[in-house]
Protein backbone atom coordinates (compact mmCIF):
# COMPACT_ATOMS: atom_id res chain seq x y z
CA UNK A 1 0.00 0.00 0.00
CA UNK A 2 1.41 3.16 -0.72
CA UNK A 3 -0.35 6.55 0.25
CA UNK A 4 1.03 10.02 -1.51
CA UNK A 5 0.16 13.21 0.75
CA UNK A 6 0.64 16.87 -0.68
CA UNK A 7 0.39 19.85 1.56
CA UNK A 8 -3.27 19.88 1.14
CA UNK A 9 -4.29 16.62 2.02
CA UNK A 10 -1.73 16.43 4.96
CA UNK A 11 -3.23 19.26 6.05
CA UNK A 12 -6.81 17.38 5.77
CA UNK A 13 -5.78 14.42 7.26
CA UNK A 14 -3.90 16.15 10.08
CA UNK A 15 -7.73 17.58 10.80
CA UNK A 16 -8.98 14.34 11.34
CA UNK A 17 -6.15 12.98 12.67
CA UNK A 18 -5.54 15.37 15.70
CA UNK A 19 -7.91 16.81 18.16
CA UNK A 20 -10.20 19.21 17.21
CA UNK A 21 -8.55 21.82 18.89
CA UNK A 22 -5.33 22.00 17.21
CA UNK A 23 -7.19 23.31 14.16
CA UNK A 24 -10.13 25.72 16.03
CA UNK A 25 -9.56 29.44 16.19
CA UNK A 26 -8.06 30.16 20.04
CA UNK A 27 -6.85 32.85 21.66
CA UNK A 28 -3.24 32.92 20.88
CA UNK A 29 -2.49 32.56 24.68
CA UNK A 30 -4.63 29.13 24.97
CA UNK A 31 -3.05 27.51 22.26
CA UNK A 32 0.79 28.91 23.24
CA UNK A 33 -0.25 27.15 26.49
CA UNK A 34 -0.73 24.08 24.83
CA UNK A 35 2.30 24.16 22.72
CA UNK A 36 0.23 24.29 19.40
CA UNK A 37 0.10 27.23 17.05
CA UNK A 38 -2.75 29.61 16.64
CA UNK A 39 -3.63 30.71 13.23
CA UNK A 40 -6.06 33.65 12.73
CA UNK A 41 -7.80 34.98 9.62
CA UNK A 42 -7.65 38.59 9.10
CA UNK A 43 -8.23 41.36 6.29
CA UNK A 44 -5.43 43.31 4.70
CA UNK A 45 -5.92 46.22 7.01
CA UNK A 46 -5.68 45.04 10.00
CA UNK A 47 -1.86 44.44 8.90
CA UNK A 48 -1.49 47.28 7.00
CA UNK A 49 -0.95 49.45 9.96
CA UNK A 50 1.05 52.56 8.20
CA UNK A 51 3.28 51.08 5.70
CA UNK A 52 4.05 54.87 4.31
CA UNK A 53 7.34 55.29 5.94
CA UNK A 54 8.22 52.03 5.56
CA UNK A 55 11.43 51.55 3.14
CA UNK A 56 12.70 48.29 2.67
CA UNK A 57 16.24 47.45 2.03
CA UNK A 58 16.47 44.30 -0.89
CA UNK A 59 19.88 42.49 0.22
CA UNK A 60 20.89 39.96 -2.98
CA UNK A 61 19.70 41.62 -6.08
CA UNK A 62 20.28 41.19 -8.97
CA UNK A 63 19.70 37.48 -7.47
CA UNK A 64 16.59 36.29 -8.41
CA UNK A 65 15.09 35.07 -5.49
CA UNK A 66 16.20 38.89 -4.00
CA UNK A 67 14.79 40.70 -7.23
CA UNK A 68 11.45 39.02 -6.30
CA UNK A 69 11.25 39.92 -2.80
CA UNK A 70 11.27 43.21 -4.21
CA UNK A 71 8.76 43.18 -6.83
CA UNK A 72 6.43 41.49 -3.93
CA UNK A 73 7.25 44.45 -1.95
CA UNK A 74 6.22 46.74 -4.28
CA UNK A 75 3.45 44.49 -5.10
CA UNK A 76 1.83 45.22 -1.81
CA UNK A 77 2.28 49.30 -1.57
CA UNK A 78 5.82 48.92 0.26
CA UNK A 79 8.65 51.52 -0.75
CA UNK A 80 12.15 49.97 -1.67
CA UNK A 81 15.38 51.84 0.00
CA UNK A 82 17.52 53.65 -2.43
CA UNK A 83 20.43 51.23 -1.78
CA UNK A 84 20.83 47.91 -0.80
CA UNK A 85 23.97 44.93 -0.73
CA UNK A 86 25.00 43.40 -3.70
CA UNK A 87 27.89 40.45 -3.46
CA UNK A 88 31.37 41.50 -3.16
CA UNK A 89 32.28 40.49 -7.13
CA UNK A 90 29.34 42.79 -8.02
CA UNK A 91 30.23 45.91 -9.93
CA UNK A 92 28.57 48.69 -7.88
CA UNK A 93 25.60 49.72 -10.07
CA UNK A 94 21.88 50.96 -10.55
CA UNK A 95 18.66 48.80 -11.58
CA UNK A 96 15.37 49.32 -11.86
CA UNK A 97 12.99 47.01 -9.93
CA UNK A 98 9.74 46.49 -12.12
CA UNK A 99 6.60 44.88 -10.51
CA UNK A 100 4.63 43.51 -13.59
CA UNK A 101 1.22 43.37 -12.12
CA UNK A 102 0.88 46.67 -10.54
CA UNK A 103 3.19 48.86 -12.96
CA UNK A 104 5.25 49.89 -9.71
CA UNK A 105 8.62 50.69 -9.53
CA UNK A 106 11.88 52.16 -8.22
CA UNK A 107 15.64 52.31 -8.99
CA UNK A 108 18.17 51.07 -6.04
CA UNK A 109 21.62 51.56 -6.38
CA UNK A 110 23.68 48.13 -5.63
CA UNK A 111 26.68 48.43 -3.18
CA UNK A 112 29.27 45.57 -3.07
CA UNK A 113 29.68 44.02 0.35
CA UNK A 114 32.70 44.51 -0.36
CA UNK A 115 32.99 48.07 0.14
CA UNK A 116 32.34 49.38 3.58
CA UNK A 117 33.11 52.53 3.17
CA UNK A 118 30.45 52.81 0.51
CA UNK A 119 28.11 50.99 2.43
CA UNK A 120 28.58 53.13 5.83
CA UNK A 121 27.91 56.35 3.01
CA UNK A 122 24.80 55.21 1.51
CA UNK A 123 23.25 54.10 5.06
CA UNK A 124 24.19 57.50 6.45
CA UNK A 125 22.96 59.29 3.70
CA UNK A 126 18.96 57.07 3.49
CA UNK A 127 19.00 58.08 7.35
CA UNK A 128 19.60 61.43 7.03
CA UNK A 129 16.69 61.11 4.15
CA UNK A 130 14.53 59.32 6.13
CA UNK A 131 14.59 61.56 9.70
CA UNK A 132 12.25 64.06 7.95
CA UNK A 133 9.62 61.80 7.34
CA UNK A 134 9.11 59.71 10.63
CA UNK A 135 10.38 56.38 8.37
CA UNK A 136 11.68 53.56 9.18
CA UNK A 137 14.49 51.18 7.25
CA UNK A 138 13.96 47.24 6.95
CA UNK A 139 16.65 44.85 5.27
CA UNK A 140 15.55 41.39 3.39
CA UNK A 141 18.49 39.38 2.88
CA UNK A 142 18.53 36.76 0.04
CA UNK A 143 22.23 36.22 -1.15
CA UNK A 144 24.05 33.22 0.15
CA UNK A 145 24.41 31.01 3.12
CA UNK A 146 28.37 32.10 3.43
CA UNK A 147 26.89 35.78 4.25
CA UNK A 148 24.32 34.95 6.67
CA UNK A 149 26.35 35.73 10.18
CA UNK A 150 28.19 38.48 8.71
CA UNK A 151 25.11 40.04 7.14
CA UNK A 152 22.97 39.51 10.74
CA UNK A 153 25.73 41.03 12.55
CA UNK A 154 25.90 44.07 10.07
CA UNK A 155 22.15 44.24 10.48
CA UNK A 156 22.44 44.41 14.36
CA UNK A 157 25.50 46.67 14.05
CA UNK A 158 23.29 49.01 12.25
CA UNK A 159 20.06 48.80 14.42
CA UNK A 160 18.29 47.47 11.06
CA UNK A 161 15.01 44.75 11.37
CA UNK A 162 15.51 42.14 9.08
CA UNK A 163 13.78 39.21 7.17
CA UNK A 164 16.18 36.48 6.97
CA UNK A 165 15.43 34.75 4.10
CA UNK A 166 18.49 33.43 3.29
CA UNK A 167 19.30 29.39 5.02
CA UNK A 168 22.41 28.42 5.69
CA UNK A 169 25.31 29.79 7.58
CA UNK A 170 25.74 28.89 11.22
CA UNK A 171 22.18 29.07 12.53
CA UNK A 172 23.12 28.37 16.03
CA UNK A 173 25.25 31.35 15.79
CA UNK A 174 22.72 33.30 13.94
CA UNK A 175 20.01 33.11 16.82
CA UNK A 176 22.74 33.90 19.57
CA UNK A 177 23.96 36.75 17.50
CA UNK A 178 20.33 38.67 17.07
CA UNK A 179 19.29 38.40 20.70
CA UNK A 180 17.64 41.94 21.46
CA UNK A 181 17.23 42.76 17.96
CA UNK A 182 13.87 42.65 16.10
CA UNK A 183 14.16 40.47 12.93
CA UNK A 184 11.89 37.35 11.42
CA UNK A 185 14.05 34.31 10.81
CA UNK A 186 12.77 31.01 8.88
CA UNK A 187 13.83 28.35 7.18
CA UNK A 188 10.69 28.47 4.36
CA UNK A 189 8.77 31.55 3.76
CA UNK A 190 5.96 30.28 1.87
CA UNK A 191 3.01 30.29 4.39
CA UNK A 192 1.27 27.12 3.16
CA UNK A 193 4.45 25.42 3.60
CA UNK A 194 4.75 27.06 7.04
CA UNK A 195 1.40 25.73 7.61
CA UNK A 196 2.45 22.26 6.80
CA UNK A 197 5.18 22.13 8.86
CA UNK A 198 3.28 23.30 11.75
CA UNK A 199 0.72 20.85 11.41
CA UNK A 200 3.63 18.06 11.05
CA UNK A 201 4.84 18.97 14.55
CA UNK A 202 1.31 19.06 16.40
CA UNK A 203 1.11 15.81 15.02
CA UNK A 204 4.45 13.95 16.05
CA UNK A 205 3.73 15.86 19.28
CA UNK A 206 0.26 13.68 20.02
CA UNK A 207 1.71 10.54 18.15
CA UNK A 208 5.51 10.39 18.89
CA UNK A 209 6.96 6.63 17.68
CA UNK A 210 3.55 6.22 15.43
CA UNK A 211 6.15 4.80 12.56
CA UNK A 212 8.19 2.94 15.04
CA UNK A 213 10.06 0.45 12.80
CA UNK A 214 9.62 3.06 9.47
CA UNK A 215 12.91 3.93 7.58
CA UNK A 216 12.84 6.88 6.02
CA UNK A 217 14.11 8.36 2.78
CA UNK A 218 14.68 12.30 1.55
CA UNK A 219 14.88 13.48 -1.50
CA UNK A 220 14.98 17.31 -2.21
CA UNK A 221 15.59 19.16 -5.72
CA UNK A 222 16.22 22.91 -5.78
CA UNK A 223 18.22 25.33 -8.90
CA UNK A 224 21.49 24.42 -9.21
CA UNK A 225 22.54 28.05 -7.69
CA UNK A 226 20.77 26.91 -4.25
CA UNK A 227 24.65 26.06 -1.92
CA UNK A 228 23.05 24.93 1.07
CA UNK A 229 20.87 21.98 1.75
CA UNK A 230 17.11 22.93 2.20
CA UNK A 231 16.16 24.39 5.48
CA UNK A 232 12.53 22.95 4.82
CA UNK A 233 13.31 19.76 4.25
CA UNK A 234 15.56 19.50 7.69
CA UNK A 235 12.53 21.21 9.46
CA UNK A 236 10.14 18.22 8.20
CA UNK A 237 13.10 15.50 8.90
CA UNK A 238 12.89 16.69 12.43
CA UNK A 239 9.26 15.96 12.87
CA UNK A 240 9.35 13.14 10.72
CA UNK A 241 12.04 11.34 13.48
CA UNK A 242 9.72 12.22 16.02
CA UNK A 243 6.71 9.72 14.28
CA UNK A 244 9.65 7.38 13.63
CA UNK A 245 10.87 7.23 17.06
CA UNK A 246 14.38 7.01 18.97
CA UNK A 247 15.46 4.29 16.20
CA UNK A 248 15.00 6.14 13.32
CA UNK A 249 18.73 6.67 12.16
CA UNK A 250 17.98 9.02 9.81
CA UNK A 251 20.55 12.34 9.47
CA UNK A 252 20.96 15.15 7.35
CA UNK A 253 23.31 13.83 5.65
CA UNK A 254 21.20 11.09 4.24
CA UNK A 255 19.25 13.83 2.45
CA UNK A 256 19.31 13.18 -1.38
CA UNK A 257 20.28 16.68 -2.71
CA UNK A 258 19.51 17.28 -6.35
CA UNK A 259 21.52 19.88 -7.86
CA UNK A 260 21.65 18.70 -11.55
CA UNK A 261 19.27 20.06 -14.42
CA UNK A 262 18.43 16.07 -15.87
CA UNK A 263 18.94 14.31 -12.65
CA UNK A 264 15.65 17.46 -11.09
CA UNK A 265 13.93 16.73 -14.50
CA UNK A 266 13.62 12.66 -13.85
CA UNK A 267 12.74 13.65 -10.57
CA UNK A 268 9.46 15.53 -11.80
CA UNK A 269 10.90 19.17 -12.10
CA UNK A 270 9.47 21.19 -15.11
CA UNK A 271 11.91 22.17 -17.69
CA UNK A 272 10.99 25.67 -17.21
CA UNK A 273 11.15 25.50 -13.68
CA UNK A 274 14.48 24.17 -13.59
CA UNK A 275 16.31 27.77 -13.04
CA UNK A 276 13.53 28.41 -9.99
CA UNK A 277 12.13 24.97 -8.02
CA UNK A 278 11.69 23.27 -4.34
CA UNK A 279 10.83 19.83 -5.23
CA UNK A 280 10.50 17.37 -1.58
CA UNK A 281 9.67 14.11 -1.38
CA UNK A 282 9.52 12.37 2.39
CA UNK A 283 9.01 8.44 2.50
CA UNK A 284 8.56 6.21 5.18
CA UNK A 285 8.37 2.32 4.61
CA UNK A 286 7.89 -0.03 6.77
CA UNK A 287 10.28 -2.68 7.71
CA UNK A 288 8.26 -5.30 5.53
CA UNK A 289 8.02 -2.70 2.66
CA UNK A 290 4.07 -3.39 2.45
CA UNK A 291 3.37 0.36 3.16
CA UNK A 292 4.70 3.35 2.26
CA UNK A 293 3.49 6.81 2.94
CA UNK A 294 4.77 9.89 1.05
CA UNK A 295 4.72 13.35 1.96
CA UNK A 296 5.50 15.69 -1.23
CA UNK A 297 5.64 19.57 -1.44
CA UNK A 298 6.58 20.72 -4.59
CA UNK A 299 7.09 24.26 -6.04
CA UNK A 300 7.99 25.68 -9.39
CA UNK A 301 8.83 29.37 -9.55
CA UNK A 302 9.62 31.89 -6.20
CA UNK A 303 6.00 33.23 -6.02
CA UNK A 304 4.80 31.89 -2.95
CA UNK A 305 8.24 32.74 -1.32
CA UNK A 306 8.72 36.40 -2.36
CA UNK A 307 5.13 36.72 -1.31
CA UNK A 308 5.26 35.33 2.37
CA UNK A 309 8.73 37.35 2.49
CA UNK A 310 6.75 40.89 2.07
CA UNK A 311 3.94 39.72 4.42
CA UNK A 312 6.87 38.95 6.89
CA UNK A 313 7.70 42.70 6.83
CA UNK A 314 4.79 43.79 6.95
CA UNK A 315 4.12 41.93 10.26
CA UNK A 316 7.56 43.09 11.28
CA UNK A 317 7.02 47.02 10.54
CA UNK A 318 4.01 46.59 12.25
CA UNK A 319 5.72 44.98 15.56
CA UNK A 320 8.14 47.35 15.74
CA UNK A 321 5.26 50.58 16.76
CA UNK A 322 3.81 48.00 19.20
CA UNK A 323 5.68 45.84 21.12
CA UNK A 324 8.02 46.52 24.64
CA UNK A 325 11.17 44.76 23.42
CA UNK A 326 13.17 43.93 20.70
CA UNK A 327 12.16 39.82 19.32
CA UNK A 328 13.23 37.47 16.72
CA UNK A 329 10.04 36.04 15.21
CA UNK A 330 9.39 33.67 13.03
CA UNK A 331 7.13 32.51 10.33
CA UNK A 332 4.65 30.93 12.53
CA UNK A 333 4.48 34.01 14.31
CA UNK A 334 3.32 35.73 11.14
CA UNK A 335 0.91 33.12 10.94
CA UNK A 336 -0.57 33.71 14.37
CA UNK A 337 -0.72 36.79 13.72
CA UNK A 338 -3.01 36.85 10.52
CA UNK A 339 -0.50 38.89 8.67
CA UNK A 340 -0.40 37.08 5.16
CA UNK A 341 -2.17 38.42 2.39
Amino acid sequence: MKITLTPQNFLALCSLLLPVHSFQVLPTSTRSQRGFPSFRQSSSLDMAADMEGVYVMVNGMPGPMATAAAEACLRKGLKLSPFALTGPDMEQATITVVDDKTGSSANVLLVPSSTPDEITAQLAGVREAMQDKDAALLAIDYTHPSAVNGNAKFYVANDIPFVMGTTGGDRAQLMTDVKGHSCVIAPNMGKQIVAMQAALEDLATKYPAAFAGYSLAVTESHQKTKADTSGTAKAVISSLKTLVGDECAFTNDDIDMVRDDDEAIAFGVPEDALTGHAFHTYTLSSADGSVQFQLQHNVAGRTIYAEGTADAVQFLAKKLKTQTEPTVYNMINVLEEGALE
